[in-house]
C-alpha cells in the first residue's frame, strides 16, 4: 500500500499520514529511498519539509506533509545581439507535463520571434525531452534570420567572336583537318552586327531578423555600355551594342571597339615596317628585323623571326617567336609587347611583356617574360608546358608543367615585384605624415604666439589663417590615412595571391623570388605549389 498521495491539480506529493502517527517511514533517508523506488521518483524533492517531518516537535501535526512536487518542463528563448539567431533552452520536466509544440510556439511569440523558425528543428528539439534526464537543460538553435543578398552588378555578354577567339580555335575543314588560315568573315563584322549585350544589375534579396525586421539588400552596381570607335548603341535596344562600320571586333571591359583591319601575307622588306591605327592580321610571318606596331590587335598566323611586335591591345602568334641568342646582357632581337593578353605557340630568345596575361602553348626557351597577372605555359585547366632557362621578370601567378631543365639550366623566377613600388609608396606616405606632423606642431606654436597679440582684430586675422591651415592639414591627414590603408591592402593581397604551380617537375637550377624573399632549388621536385606564407617561401606537395 502506498504511503503517498498525489494531487493532480497542484502537482503536490504528500504523505498520507505523519510518520509519527503511522510509524513509517522512520527516517528522512528511508523516506527519500521510498520516493526513489516509487512512480514519483522524478519529482522534485522538498528537502526542508522532509527535515521538519523527522524533527522532534510537540506540534508535529502542524507540519506540512508535502514531500515532493511535480515540475513541468520550461522553455526560455535567447536571441543574439544581431537578432539573427534564436536559441531555445528547455529544462526537462520533473514528473510534470512535457512541453508541447503549442507551448514552444507561445514562448517564441512571447519573445517576439516571428521569422526564420524551422518547424523541423523545433520538432526535433522538443522530441529530445524523452531522451534527456529529468531536470536537465539542453539548447538548440530553432530560428535563423536571413542576411540580405547583394544584387549582382550589371554584366556584359559578348555576342560575337574576336580575332583572338577565332585564331585560338581554327575552323575545321572536310575530313577533320583544321584550316589555320580560315579567319575571313569569322573575325570581321558588318555595320549593325550585334557585338555586346548588357545584362542589367539585380536588386538583390532583402534579409530579415528573427523578429521579422527587414534588412534591405544592396542593389548591384548599374553600369552602362560604352560605345567605342566603330560601335554604337542599338537605337531599338539600349542594352545592345552594335557595329557602326565593317572591321575587326575587339573586346573591352564595358564595351567593344571595331577596328579597321590591315591584312598582309608576310611582313618583310617588300612591305616595310607596319605602323597602323587599327588591327593587323598577318597570314604568314614577320621576317627578321621587321617591326609591326598597332593600336588594335595583332594576329600572326606564322612565326615572328627576330622582329618587334607592339600592340596597344592584344597579340596572338599562332606558331611562335624566335630570336637570336644574345651575348652577355645584350637586348633580345625579338621583342613582343602588349597592353592586353599575349598568346603565343612557343618562344625562344625573346623578350615578351604584357600588362595582363601571357599564354604560351608549348614552351619558352631562354626568354625574358613579364606579365602583370598570369603566365600560363600549356593548355588551360592543367598546363603541361615548359619554361627552360631565362628570366620571368615579374608575374603574380605562374602555372606550367616543367620549370628548368635536368642539366640544371639557370632559370630565374621573380613574382610580386610590384611589391617594391608599393613599399616605396609606403615610405613616401610615412615621410609625408612626418611633414604634416611638423606642420601641425608649427601651427600649435603659431597659435600660442597669436594669443599674445594685443590688437583683437589683428589677433583674430592671424587665428583665422591658422584655423584654415589646420583644416587643410586635417583633410590631407585623412586622405593620407586612406591612401596608407589602401597601399597596405594591396601589398597584403599581392603577397597572398602570388604563387608558382608546377604540374609535373621542377628541376635544379631554379632561383625563385617572391617580393623580397628568395630561395634557390638544387634538386628535382614533383608537382607542387610554391607561395609566400608568414614571410617565408613554402612548398606544398
Amino acid at each position: 500500500m502506498s504511503v503517498f498521495s498525489f494531487d493532480q491539480n497542484s502537482g503536490d506529493l504528500s504523505l498520507i499520514q505523519h510518520p509519527v502517527d503511522s510509524g513509517f517511514p522512520v527516517t528522512g533517508t528511508q523516506l527519500i529511498e521510498l520516493l526513489e523506488q516509487s512512480p514519483y521518483c522524478e519529482f522534485e524533492v522538498i528537502s526542508i519539509n522532509i527535515g521538519k517531518l523527522f524533527a522532534q516537535s510537540k506540534n508535529y501535526q502542524k507540519e506540512s506533509l508535502i514531500v515532493a512536487k511535480a515540475v513541468k518542463a520550461s522553455i526560455t528563448i535567447n536571441v543574439d545581439e544581431n537578432n539573427m539567431i534564436a536559441q531555445a533552452t528547455i529544462t526537462t520536466a520533473k514528473g510534470g507535463a512535457l512541453l508541447s509544440m503549442e507551448d514552444a510556439q507561445k514562448a517564441l511569440a512571447h519573445a517576439g520571434v516571428k521569422k526564420g523558425i524551422s518547424p523541423r528543428a523545433l520538432d526535433t528539439f522538443l522530441g529530445q525531452q524523452f531522451e534527456q534526464p529529468a531536470g536537465s537543460s539542453y539548447s538548440a538553435v530553432i530560428a535563423h534570420g536571413r542576411n540580405p543578398k547583394k544584387g549582382s552588378d550589371a554584366k556584359f555578354v559578348r555576342l560575337c567572336s574576336t580575332a583572338q577567339d577565332r585564331v585560338l580555335s581554327p575552323q575545321a575543314k572536310e575530313g577533320g583537318k583544321v584550316d589555320m588560315k580560315n579567319l575571313g568573315a569569322i573575325i570581321t563584322v558588318k555595320p549593325g552586327a550585334p557585338l555586346m549585350q548588357r545584362v542589367a544589375a539585380t536588386l538583390g534579396e532583402d534579409g530579415y531578423t528573427v523578429f521579422g525586421d527587414l534588412i534591405p539588400a544592396s542593389p548591384g552596381k548599374e553600369l552602362q555600355l560604352q560605345p567605342f570607335e566603330g560601335t554604337k548603341i542599338d537605337p531599338n535596344n539600349s542594352s545592345i551594342l552594335i557595329a557602326d562600320c565593317k572591321g575587326v571586333p575587339v573586346a573591352l571591359p564595358r564595351g567593344m571597339r571595331v577596328d579597321d583591319v590591315l591584312c598582309f601575307d608576310n611582313v618583310d622588306v617588300s612591305t616595310g615596317h607596319v605602323d597602323f591605327d587599327g588591327s593587323v592580321i598577318i597570314s604568314g610571318d614577320i621576317k627578321d628585323g621587321m617591326r609591326v606596331k598597332a593600336n588594335g590587335d595583332i594576329t600572326v598566323l606564322g612565326f615572328v623571326e627576330s622582329g618587334i611586335v607592339e600592340s596597344e591591345s592584344a597579340v596572338t602568334i599562332m606558331l611562335g617567336a624566335i630570336g637570336r641568342k644574345r651575348e652577355n646582357e645584350d637586348a633580345f632581337t625579338c621583342l613582343i609587347t602588349a597592353k592586353r593578353t599575349i598568346s603565343i605557340g612557343y618562344a625562344q630568345y625573346c623578350n615578351i611583356k604584357t600588362e595582363q596575361d601571357l599564354f604560351i602553348e608549348r614552351q619558352s626557351l631562354h626568354c625574358d617574360l613579364s606579365a602583370k597577372r598570369l603566365i600560363r605555359v600549356g593548355k588551360a585547366n592543367n598546363p603541361r608546358g615548359k619554361i627552360i632557362g631565362g628570366n620571368i621578370l615579374d608575374a603574380m601567378h605562374i602555372e606550367l608543367g616543367e620549370l628548368g631543365a635536368p642539366a640544371g639550366t639557370k632559370t630565374r623566377v621573380f613574382l610580386a615585384q610590384h611589391w617594391y613600388e608599393l613599399r616605396q609608396k609606403q615610405i613616401q606616405i610615412a615621410d609625408f605624415e612626418k611633414v604634416l606632423a611638423n606642420k601641425s606642431t608649427t601651427l600649435e606654436l603659431a597659435r600660442v604666439k597669436a594669443s599674445k597679440i594685443q590688437v583683437p582684430a589683428q589677433r583674430q586675422l592671424f587665428l583665422d589663417k591658422i584655423i584654415a591651415n589646420e583644416h587643410h592639414i586635417q583633410t590631407r591627414s585623412i586622405q593620407v590615412k586612406k591612401q596608407k590603408l589602401l597601399v597596405k591592402q594591396k601589398m597584403t593581397q599581392l603577397l597572398a595571391t602570388s604563387r608558382l604551380k608546377v604540374n609535373e617537375q621542377m628541376h635544379p637550377g631554379v632561383e625563385l623570388k617572391i617580393a623580397k624573399e628568395s630561395k634557390q632549388f638544387s634538386r628535382i621536385y614533383p608537382p607542387h605549389l610554391v607561395k609566400l606564407s608568414e614571410g617565408k617561401i613554402t612548398q606544398s606537395f
